[in-house]
């Protein structure tokens, strides 16, 4: 059962996928930063849009 996740995870990720996550991920923390957080986070968010 583990093995079989850790396959899915694995081709969930490959490709593109795993190239725009650390961008998304990067986005929604910096979006949780408040005042400035969403104008900064939105544009590092669409670099992980615009690669997949």
């Amino acid at each position: 059962m583990r093995m079989a996740l850790l396959l899915l995870a694995a081709l969930t990720l490959s490709g593109c996928g795993l190239v725009a996550l650390p961008f998304r991920v990067t986005g929604d923390v910096i979006s949780v930063v408040p005042v400035i957080g969403k104008p900064i986070g939105a544009p590092i968010h669409a670099v992980g849009d615009a690669i997949d």
